[in-house]
C-alpha cells in the first residue's frame, strides 16, 4: 500500500489531504486562515484548542466558578475614586452609592445605564452587571430595552442561564422579540442549556423578519450534534450552506466529530470541496480535527504532519507538488473577458457607478495597463479600523515600499473624499496624498461608487503578472461568473491577491497564498504566513 499522509499546511496557507495519489491531493486542497492570527489565538495546549463546546453538565457546573471574581482582573479602587471607565476592570458587587456617584459624574446621565452595560460586555463581570440592575430597581425604575439587551448578552457570556431565562421572560412581556440581534443572543444562550430546541422557534422568527445569518445557525447545529440529533443538525447545516452562509470553525468541528468515518465519507469530502471553492479559511484547531478525522479511519492508514511548502511548490514532508495557481493563456483570457462582461458591463453595474465614470475608467485602463500592483486604497487605509485616524499614513507606507524600495509600478484606486477631505493633521493628510500621487498613479471614483469591480478589471487588464492588494473576499463578484469561470477566478485569486496584515517598523507585512515560486525577486519570509517585501 502506498505511503499515506494527511498534510496540514497551517504555516504557509493550505491544508492538503493526500493518499498516495496526486489527483486526490489536489481535490481536497483548502486555504488556511492567516496563521499570524491563528498562532496568537491558539497559543495554549492542544487540549485547550480543540474545537467544541462544553456539554450541558459541564457548562452548568462551571456557572458558579464563572460568577466568582478572577484575581487577574480585580482592581482595588476606592469608592471616592471610582468612575465610569473603571467598571470593566472591577469584578465585585457595587453599591447603590457607588453607581450613583458614577452617574452624577457622567456627561449624559440619562444614558448612563445603557452605556455602562455596553461597556461591561467587553470584559463581562456578572457581579458588576447584576449590581447595576439592582441599582436601577432600588431607584424605583424599570430598565430600558438597551440595558436589558446588554445584560442578557452578559448573562449568556458568563453562562448564568437562570438569570438569562428571567431576562428573556421580561423581554417577552415587553414585546421586544423582533430584533434579529436579540434573537441571535437568545439562540446562543438557549443552546447552552437543556432548552436548546426552543432556539428553533427563534430561528423561525428570524426567517420571517428577513434573512437568517451564520450566527443564527451555528449554535443550533452544534447543540443538535452534541445532543445526538444528527439528522436535525445536518439538515440545518445543509440549509445554511445552500443559503451561501459560512459556518463557524466550531460548527465545522461539531459536524466533523459527528460524521462517521464509514457512512459519511462522501459528505466530509463535499465539505472540503465547498471550503476550497468558497476560499474559506479553517483555523489551526479545525485543521487538527481534520487531521484526527483521517487518522481515525479504520480501513486505511493515515498519518498527519504540520509542514511548510518549498519555493518549488513541493511539500517538505512527502515531497508532493501542490497544484499551481498560474492560468494558461487561454484560461486567463477567458477570465479577463468574463470579468469585463459580467462584472464591469453587467446589468447591475450602474447601481454602483455612472456611465460617465465607467467610460473614464475604461479609457484610463486602455492607456495605462502596465502596472505591477493595484492597491485598494480604502481597504488598505482602513487596515487598523476607523479609530486610529491615520488612513493616509498607512496607505503611504505601503505605496512607498512598493514603489520606492521595490521599484514597482503602482496604481491606487480610491474615492474622491480621500483628496477632497484632506487637511494638515487629519485622517487624510495633504502631504501624504501628494506623496502618494508622486510615487503612484491615483484613480478616484465618486464616493457612492463601488471600487471592487474596477480593482479586478484593472489588475486583469495589466496581464498575468499583475497582483492586487485588498482584504475583500470578492464573493459577490465571483457569484456573477459562470461555474467554470468561478474556478478560474478562485485559482487566480490565490496567486494574485495580497492582504495587508500590519506594518512592522514601517514595512508592510502581507498575507499571500502559497505559490510555486516567490512573488517578487526581493521577497523574504519572516514568519508563518507572513511576507515582508
Amino acid at each position: 500500500m502506498p505511503s499515506v499522509f494527511a498534510r496540514l499546511l497551517c504555516r504557509r496557507g493550505y491544508v492538503l489531504v493526500h493518499q498516495g495519489q496526486r489527483e486526490i491531493a489536489q481535490r481536497y486542497e483548502v486555504s488556511f486562515r492567516g496563521s499570524v492570527l491563528a498562532h496568537r489565538r491558539y497559543s495554549s495546549s492542544v487540549n485547550d484548542i480543540l474545537i467544541g463546546k462544553q456539554t450541558s453538565s459541564e457548562r452548568h457546573g462551571s456557572q458558579k466558578k464563572k460568577a466568582q471574581p478572577h484575581s487577574a482582573r480585580e482592581v482595588k479602587i476606592s469608592s471616592s475614586n471610582i468612575n465610569f471607565y473603571d467598571i470593566d476592570a472591577i469584578d465585585s458587587f457595587l453599591s447603590r452609592e457607588e453607581w450613583g456617584m458614577m452617574k452624577a459624574q457622567f456627561k449624559h446621565p440619562q444614558d448612563f445605564e445603557r452605556k455602562a452595560m455596553e461597556r461591561l460586555i467587553r470584559n463581562p463581570s456578572f457581579s458588576v452587571a447584576e449590581s447595576l440592575m439592582t441599582y436601577i430597581a432600588e431607584e424605583g425604575r424599570k430598565p430600558r430595552y438597551g440595558v436589558l439587551y446588554s445584560y442578557l448578552a452578559i448573562c449568556v457570556k458568563c453562562e448564568m442561564y437562570g438569570e438569562m431565562f428571567r431576562v428573556y421572560a421580561e423581554l417577552r412581556r415587553m414585546g421586544k422579540m423582533l430584533d434579529p440581534n436579540l434573537l441571535a443572543t437568545l439562540i446562543k444562550g438557549f443552546c447552552g442549556t437543556d432548552r436548546w430546541k426552543e432556539s428553533l422557534e427563534f430561528l423561525k422568527v428570524v426567517k420571517v423578519l428577513g434573512k437568517a445569518y451564520s450566527r443564527h445557525y451555528n449554535h443550533i447545529i452544534i447543540a443538535a450534534m452534541e445532543h445526538g440529533e444528527k439528522q436535525l443538525g445536518m439538515s440545518l447545516f445543509e440549509e445554511m450552506m445552500s443559503a451561501g452562509l459560512t459556518p463557524s470553525d466550531e460548527c465545522y468541528g461539531a459536524v466533523m466529530r459527528t460524521l462517521s468515518l464509514a457512512e459519511d465519507e462522501d459528505r466530509v469530502y463535499s465539505i472540503f470541496e465547498r471550503m476550497r471553492n468558497n476560499v474559506e479559511f479553517p483555523s489551526q484547531s479545525l485543521a487538527l480535527h481534520i487531521k484526527e478525522w483521517f487518522e481515525g479511519k479504520k480501513t486505511e492508514k493515515w498519518t498527519g504532519a504540520f509542514t511548510s511548502i518549498h519555493s518549488s511548490g513541493h511539500c517538505r514532508v512527502c515531497d508532493t507538488r501542490l497544484e499551481g495557481t498560474d492560468l494558461t493563456d487561454e484560461e486567463f483570457q477567458l477570465l479577463h473577458d468574463s470579468v469585463l462582461r459580467r462584472v464591469i458591463h453587467g446589468k447591475d453595474i450602474f447601481r454602483s457607478t455612472t456611465p460617465k465614470e465607467l467610460k473614464k475608467f475604461l479609457d484610463f485602463i486602455k492607456d495605462h495597463h502596465d502596472y505591477d500592483v493595484v492597491v485598494d486604497g480604502l481597504n488598505v487605509a482602513y487596515t487598523y479600523g476607523t479609530k486610529q485616524k491615520k488612513y493616509s499614513r498607512t496607505l503611504l507606507k505601503v505605496v512607498e515600499h512598493l514603489a520606492k524600495q521595490l521599484g514597482l509600478r503602482v496604481l491606487v484606486l480610491g474615492r474622491k473624499h480621500m483628496k477632497a477631505g484632506t487637511s494638515a493633521h487629519g485622517a487624510w493628510r495633504h502631504s501624504d496624498m501628494d506623496t502618494i500621487e508622486s510615487q503612484a498613479d491615483l484613480f478616484l471614483t465618486d464616493d457612492v461608487s463601488k471600487d471592487d469591480p474596477y480593482l479586478l478589471s484593472a489588475t486583469l487588464s495589466c496581464g498575468p503578472h499583475a497582483r492586487f492588494i485588498s482584504g475583500d473576499f470578492m464573493r459577490d463578484h465571483k457569484a456573477l461568473l459562470d461555474q467554470f469561470v468561478q474556478q478560474l477566478f478562485l485559482k487566480w485569486l490565490r496567486g494574485h491577491q495580497m492582504k495587508l496584515l500590519s506594518l512592522s517598523y514601517g514595512a508592510p507585512i502581507f498575507s499571500v497564498s502559497t505559490r510555486h515560486g516567490q512573488m517578487f525577486r526581493t521577497v523574504r519570509i519572516c514568519g508563518p504566513d507572513r511576507i515582508i517585501f
